[in-house]
């Protein structure tokens, strides 16, 4: 038997689909991956341009010429898109697989699941994106996140990076993918995994905000300045 791989359907029925998948061949699956990787990379690349986390760049606009300005800005359209790349390949293929060893689920059958959820944070940035645009500005906190609440009380900017990792898409992404788990296993799965997905997530928000300490603005000036124009 086959069944037809439906995006929104699946969203919000992700039992659905791991029966499904124990039962029935899948068809229209490669198209809704090509959709999503082409929606997640058009996504990227408007928050780009217009703006979203390009202070840095717009600095160099008093220090540099405009010829060097251009090129900084079609260099960090350049960046977004391979970012844009490497976050949904980590959330589809490289979650799927951690799942695939943690649960012994074929890591082809955790693939649809790791779509619906590299959507869900597609979705979420959209979000984002188009109440920032309404308002006019932009902040390097989410709405959606703990992290603007932790920063109105707590010096530590670590942690205020961590807490705002842990959003809202957060919970329901891991609610999806445990509903999905054990309705696939037939709930066999040891007892208390939820906390083992929880801690993923958790360790995910860590590196993250790891990342958050790198001096990107240091050394994108340091690209930008010693290769474009500097004579």
């Amino acid at each position: 038997m086959f069944f037809d791989f439906k995006f929104w359907h699946f969203l919000t029925n992700p039992h659905l689909l791991a029966n499904q998948l124990g039962n029935s061949s899948m068809r229209g699956f490669k198209k809704r991956v090509l959709f999503v990787a082409i929606f997640g990379v058009l996504l990227f690349a408007i928050r780009d341009i217009w703006g979203m986390n390009t202070e840095s760049i717009t600095e160099l606009l008093s220090t540099m010429t405009t010829t060097d300005y251009t090129i900084a800005r079609y260099v960090s359209v350049v960046g977004a898109l391979i970012w844009a790349l490497i976050y949904m390949a980590f959330h589809f293929f490289g979650f799927a697989y951690i799942l695939s060893l943690l649960t012994a689920i074929p890591f082809k059958k955790l693939l649809p699941l790791q779509l619906l959820m590299t959507g869900i944070l597609l979705i979420e940035k959209a979000i984002i994106l188009l109440v920032f645009t309404v308002k006019g500005a932009a902040t390097s906190m989410s709405f959606l996140s703990f992290g603007p609440l932790a920063a109105t009380f707590l010096d530590n900017w670590y942690i205020v990076l961590f807490l705002n990792q842990l959003t809202v898409t957060t919970a329901v992404i891991i609610a999806l993918q445990s509903q999905f788990i054990r309705s696939y296993t037939g709930g066999t799965e040891r007892k208390g995994f939820i906390w083992i997905l929880i801690g993923i997530h958790i360790a995910m928000a860590l590196i993250v905000a790891v990342v958050g300490f790198i001096p990107i603005e240091s050394l994108f000036h340091s690209f930008v300045e010693g290769g474009a124009g500097n004579e």
